[in-house]
């Protein structure tokens, strides 16, 4: 059986039963366990699935991401999961870096997320495990979030354990930046909501800038990236503000 084939099979399968073991999936498949552990971490990394303890779980088609998550973003993703605890409370800021970590919070139990991200809260409107809260606001197309004064109203009411942060670039010497004064003021007012602080980044975001600081380094608590930090100025600033460093 074609890999197309067995990958169709198999979200069949989920469609008429909606939640399956993947011993289960194994023994009704096509293929060795290692083909179809192969194929659930293709279906997984675009979108098609959510795995849990064991079992597999099929997501509605208008939450398929267009976009591929890179093996990089999960292996970061994965890593900032391990800093969510059962029964925390999270705001996640919207952006790629924290979609791919909301796909690895599926499986907390008693978890309760404050988010403007229009994707994030598709996702946990499927899952039904996740308490979420979505902010007020207008919707940015192009960022799939709500932003304006509503949002930072709303977040100004609010507080949380942990902040999950994404950005635009980080500037040597004065902090994070984006693009729009609409993204500046959303994200500043989650700085405030939060009580801990903590950047997803890729690489590549402490080689890029972007128009606007929203956030100084001591702003931050925790940078969680995909490689060492190559830029020797900003390595010495997150060390000077005692910003911890996770590398996936």
């Amino acid at each position: 059986m074609r890999n197309d084939e067995r990958r169709k099979k198999i979200l069949e399968m989920l469609m008429a039963e909606e939640t399956m073991k993947v011993s289960d999936l194994i023994e009704s498949v096509d293929g060795s366990a290692a083909t179809i552990r192969r194929d659930l971490n293709f279906l997984e990394k675009n979108g098609y699935i959510l795995r849990t303890h064991g079992s597999v779980k099929y997501v509605l088609p208008e939450l398929v991401q267009t976009t591929e998550f890179s093996s990089e973003m999960i292996a970061m993703a994965k890593e900032a999961a391990k800093l969510v605890e059962d029964g925390d409370t999270i705001l996640m800021d919207s952006g790629f870096s924290t979609l791919a970590l909301a796909y690895q919070l599926t499986s907390k139990n008693d978890l309760t997320v404050i988010t403007n991200s229009i994707p994030i809260a598709n996702l946990y409107s499927s899952v039904g495990r996740v308490q979420t809260y979505v902010t007020g606001g207008f919707l940015r197309p192009r960022e799939n979030a709500l932003v304006g004064n509503d949002t930072v109203e709303y977040l100004r009411k609010m507080h949380a354990h942990k902040l999950f942060l994404s950005t635009t670039g980080v500037r040597e010497a004065n902090g994070l930046t984006c693009v729009t004064p609409f993204q500046a003021d959303v994200k500043k007012a989650y700085i405030e909501a939060a009580d801990e602080v903590i950047l997803l980044a890729t690489a590549d975001k402490f080689e890029k800038d972007g128009l606007r600081v929203f956030a100084t380094f001591d702003q931050i608590d925790c940078v969680v990236t995909t490689a060492s930090i190559k830029s020797e100025a900003i390595r010495k600033d997150f060390e000077n503000h005692h910003i911890r460093v996770i590398v996936a």
